[in-house]
């Protein structure tokens, strides 16, 4: 019987000649007719959609033939993939498909700024000869400032090298070595900042992320710099760079990405000296081809061939092992996750020890990988991609299968360490509730349920610490759910403190004042 894939959003035609040429049948309703997809959800294998279309956990039970989604895009927000993994039903992605686009967009927008093109535009349609009001400046010899060094923002250092640009960049996570573009030069964000004359944004957006860009960094900035974001919305506070712009604190930006999409009751609308654009980073018709090439044919190796590429839910070959691991994948995820605000530079090495099931240690390792990552990496990371993701980041994984680990049973230890020497293990295990519970870091041995706001202060054991703690949290409306000291043999003490609320950053810095606390970390 032919296999019959189902398309809900608009593909390009190259995509669907991959599926056709393969002898699969294709069935396209794009316009979101509901009782149409419902009388074919039953016998389609594979489905593939862009962001038009969401797929919820009643479609994918509906589909009960339904091996494979396929997203000709990145994001996957739209598709309840733990829906799919229940069912068995693999989630795929084109990670890299818009790359050339995003970055020839940045350099579109970089100079039409530099040489006002829209503003000359306008004012040639409008009637008017304003050569002397429009005078540009070249890019040649200026330096551009690269904030965030992956994918996108090496293909802009790439076409910039050749505009004889100078670039710099920073990320905290890519060091100079693991750069494939080389010519750029890696420098703390202060640098960047203080000496770039173009300022460009390749991250993506995270809870650290989100505001990167306001009046205290725009203050930092040259007064003849320009700003370009065509990364994510929210990195730049737009009532701050409208106000900049305003003031003349920089010279000009270009926006192609808002907090807000559409964005039509926005601050920069009417902002002077910027370049709008309404998302079109990757809206090109080789990028729309690409990711309809490269999602076909990966349905089509999945389905005809058995091969797998760019999943995202699929961690090993046999998902019946996954289907026995309980909670353990969560806890190892958590751990991971713990970690990730102990390590200020970039991740060396992650190893997972565990005395359970053998078995198990592989996807464990990768979702506690996951854990470290997801807001260290620009793009979709998962149980699938994550080894390689590792090797192409330089990070060496590796695992444990230790019986003498813990008198616990199925204890899972995180052990990450980074490019400063930072250094840290946890351990875990799940309770018989099902609870985690996180019962050492490094050397010293806790009992923690993880399931609120946690704070963990490294201090001297010295009389006082926890009046002193207790009080300032208090002060500042902040309430101990439990509080977790631990002394090891000399003069240092670690407490794990859960709160009720999550302490701002203002009472972080207050703690690590007090002058007998080493260390202080809100893991989150």
């Amino acid at each position: 019987m032919t296999k019959k894939i189902l398309i809900t959003d608009s593909l390009s035609s190259a995509g669907i000649d991959v599926l056709k040429a393969a002898g699969l049948e294709v069935i396209e309703i794009l316009d979101q007719n509901t009782e149409k997809m419902k009388a074919v959800l039953p016998d389609i294998e594979a489905w593939i959609i862009r962001s038009g279309t969401k797929i919820g956990a009643e479609d994918i039970a509906r589909a009960s033939s339904l091996k494979a989604i396929g997203r000709a895009g990145v994001g996957v927000d739209n598709i309840d993939i733990k829906a799919a993994t229940s069912h068995g039903v693999v989630v795929m992605n084109t990670p890299g498909g818009n790359t050339i686009s995003a970055a020839e967009h940045t350099i579109a927008l970089m100079m039409s700024l530099a040489r006002n093109i829209p503003a000359g535009d306008s004012s040639m349609k409008a009637g008017l000869w304003n050569r002397k009001a429009l005078v540009g400046t070249e890019l040649n010899g200026k330096t551009l400032g690269l904030i965030g060094l992956g994918r996108i923002g090496q293909e802009v250092a790439r076409r910039a090298l050749g505009l004889q640009m100078k670039v710099i960049g920073y990320d905290p996570y890519v060091s100079q070595e693991k750069l494939v573009v080389k010519g750029i030069e890696v420098h703390n964000l202060e640098q960047v900042l203080l000496n770039s004359d173009v300022i460009s944004l390749h991250l993506p957006r995270t809870e650290d992320t989100l505001n990167l860009i306001s009046t205290s960094e725009l203050e930092k900035m040259k007064s003849s710099a320009m700003l370009i974001n065509c990364a994510r919305g929210g990195l730049v506070n737009e009532s701050d760079l409208a106000a900049a712009l305003e003031a003349g604190t920089i010279a000009g930006a270009a926006i192609d990405v808002y907090s807000t999409e559409p964005a039509v009751d926005n601050p920069l609308i009417g902002a002077p000296h910027i370049v709008l654009t309404p998302h079109l980073g990757a809206s090109t018709r080789e990028a729309g081809e690409n990711v309809a090439v490269q999602i076909a044919t990966q349905i089509k190796e999945y389905l005809v061939d058995n091969r797998l590429s760019n999943t995202l839910n699929l961690p090993i070959a046999d998902m019946s092992i996954l289907k026995t691991m309980g909670n353990a994948l969560e806890l190892a995820y958590k751990l991971g996750s713990l970690q990730h605000p102990l390590h200020k530079a970039g991740i060396n090495s992650i190893r997972l020890s565990y005395n359970g099931n053998p078995e198990h240690i592989t996807p464990l390792l990768y979702s506690a990988f996951e854990g470290v990552m997801k807001d260290r990496f620009d793009g979709v990371i998962n149980l699938i991609n994550a080894k390689s993701i590792a090797e192409s980041r330089g990070i060496s994984l590796s695992m444990l299968s230790d019986p003498h680990l813990s008198q616990v049973q199925n204890v899972v230890a995180v052990k990450v360490e980074s490019a400063d020497g930072a250094d840290w293990e946890l351990l875990g295990y799940i309770d018989q509730r099902g609870g985690k519970r996180l019962i050492r870091v490094n050397d010293f041995h806790v009992d923690v349920l993880l399931d609120g706001p946690l704070l963990m202060i490294v201090n001297a054991d010295v009389p006082g610490v926890v009046g002193e703690v207790g009080t300032l949290l208090g002060n500042t409306g902040v309430n101990i759910a439990e509080y977790s000291l631990s002394r090891r043999e000399g003069d240092t003490a670690l407490s794990l403190i859960k709160c009720d609320s999550a302490p701002t950053g203002k009472i972080i810095e207050k703690l690590k004042s007090i002058s007998s606390i080493k260390m202080c970390y809100f893991l989150g």
